[in-house]
């Protein structure tokens, strides 16, 4: 299997962040991708190929990846992303990242139709209010740059596969993670919703050969393993036929409003967004037979490819999650992930038990490899 990396991914690196209402260390640490990759890479059986991927900002802004972005991101976003750490540093703010104030609510504004009008006025603390939901997504000055990798490194893993029809699978080693990005809001340590974007891609390039079809698009599935529901990608799919959204999600925890298996999707999207929230302190059997759930939804649907937001942060040690996982345990949900018969892109969200997130990651993509138990 192809492990899709970039150096750039380390560059986006706060200090902190704030947590349970104290300012902690920033727990999505530029070390998770190097233990990740050297442990991937020291695998006895040999699986793992590094491709390692360089992009300068340019080539990162180039139209048509910019243009790629926008089909999910407002541009209004996407500026605020690129300008704010210069604007809010040169409006005195500290320059260790950029942390909103206050936020934004509807039910905050006295005249909410004067809200835009505002809004092309403000500093970039109040940017930051507007374009944020949580403490923990701060914006430093190569936060722009990493996502912007972090996104192309998906759309690269999607790409290595259509050239590669034979290839089963493909790990893209995202930093930051994406699922919980929303089109104007980022949060959870998520600024682009990587998956996302490398889901409008391969609709794109796939479109004209396509034998499954809803409206006209090649179906996808998505399915969300990380501990947190993704509400970002939900958010992006909720309302798209040819998206089929999953997710498997310690409830309640954060980002505690969405994630409901009420959630259903809307209007043309009906029924193609399944949330599966288990209790805290779930263990190997109960998740895994959940993954089986999951997956026999799935492979119901028929999609012709598959993206896998693959946190590791469902694991028994990890320090922000409550789930009872072991080690034994990922390999399995890889081999269930295999059942569904179609490449699949795993890209990287989730996973702070810094001993285990390697191993943990090893054992889904190995278990991939290995193919269905039989």
């Amino acid at each position: 299997m192809l492990v899709v990396h970039s150096p750039l991914s380390t560059l986006h690196a706060p200090k902190y962040e704030v947590l349970s209402g104290a300012l902690v260390p920033y727990f999505e640490s530029p070390t998770r991708v190097q233990l990740i990759l050297d442990c991937l890479l020291a695998d006895p059986e040999s699986r793992f190929t590094a491709l390692s991927q360089e992009w300068t900002l340019q080539e990162l802004e180039e139209d048509s990846f910019r243009k790629l972005i926008s089909e999910v991101h407002g541009e209004d976003y996407l500026d605020f992303l690129r300008t704010v750490y210069s604007r809010w540093v040169g409006e005195g703010g500290n320059p260790d990242a950029v942390l909103p104030e206050t936020f934004l609510r509807q039910d905050l504004l006295l005249e909410p139709e004067e809200a835009s009008a505002r809004e092309r006025q403000a500093g970039a603390i109040e940017l930051a209010g507007r374009f944020s939901f949580d403490l923990s997504a701060p914006v430093t000055a190569e936060t722009y740059l990493c996502a912007l990798a972090s996104a192309r490194l998906a759309v690269r893993s999607v790409e290595l596969l259509l050239e590669d029809r034979s290839a089963k699978g493909a790990f893209a080693l995202c930093r930051p993670p994406g699922h919980h990005a929303a089109p104007s809001l980022c949060g959870g340590y998520c600024y682009l919703s990587n998956v996302a974007i490398a889901t409008k891609w391969y609709q794109q390039q796939a479109s004209s050969s396509s034998e499954s079809t809803a409206e006209g698009k090649p179906k996808v599935a998505i399915l969300d393993i990380d501990y947190h529901h993704g509400n970002g990608t939900s958010k992006v799919f909720y309302s798209d036929p040819s998206v089929f959204y999953v997710s498997l999600h310690g409830s309640p925890d954060y980002p505690y409003f969405t994630g409901a298996s009420t959630e259903v999707g809307a209007g043309a999207g009906v029924g193609t967004n399944l949330n599966l929230p288990l209790p805290l302190g779930t263990n190997d059997e109960e998740y895994l037979f959940a993954l089986s759930q999951a997956m026999n939804r799935i492979k119901s649907w028929s999609p012709e490819f598959l993206f896998v937001s693959l946190g590791v942060d469902t694991f028994i040690g990890d320090p922000l999650t409550d789930f009872k996982i072991t080690v034994d345990a990922y390999e399995k949900m890889g081999r269930l992930i295999a059942s569904g018969g179609v490449q699949t892109v795993f890209a990287m969200e989730g996973g702070y038990c810094l001993d285990k997130i390697g191993e943990c990651v090893r054992g889904v993509l190995a278990g991939f490899e290995a193919g269905p138990s039989s």
